[in-house]
């Protein structure tokens, strides 16, 4: 898993970063609170999405599912709570803050694509003792 997301991890906080010097030009610090903002939610949102996943490869299929399901809707439920927060906030830029979000997200599943299709996963073939001259069942 860890190979898989590095990528979109460091590929995310990248575009995080470059939010944030844009955000600093045009906004001044409430750009740079927003995109700081943005991208620290962007992040964690989809780092915690990653966490039923890891208890499925696992063999915890039902506690993945449970995580899924209910790690969703909480994840969810405290973005909007975030959101309804800073958006009345006076130190932070909504559009910044906006545009961070979409640009990470933007950034996070270009590089998880990018990793997905170059992804080779190590095959390793088991030589079974074989009858000489007999046929296969």
């Amino acid at each position: 898993m860890r190979a898989l997301l590095g990528t979109s991890v460091l590929v995310a906080l990248g575009v995080a970063g470059l939010c944030m010097v844009i955000g600093a030009v045009v906004a001044g610090t409430e750009g740079l609170a927003a995109a700081a903002l943005g991208g620290l939610l962007v992040v964690g949102f989809l780092l915690l999405g990653q966490l039923p996943l890891v208890q499925a490869t696992k063999g915890r299929r039902g506690l993945g599912a449970l995580m899924l399901l209910l790690g969703y809707i909480l994840q969810v439920l405290v973005l909007l709570v975030v959101f309804a927060v800073v958006i009345q906030s006076a130190g932070v830029d909504a559009n910044v803050l906006g545009l961070t979000i979409i640009a990470v997200a933007l950034g996070w599943t270009a590089a998880t694509v990018w990793r997905w299709l170059r992804w080779r996963p190590p095959v390793v073939e088991v030589d079974l003792p074989s009858d000489q001259g007999s046929a296969p069942r």
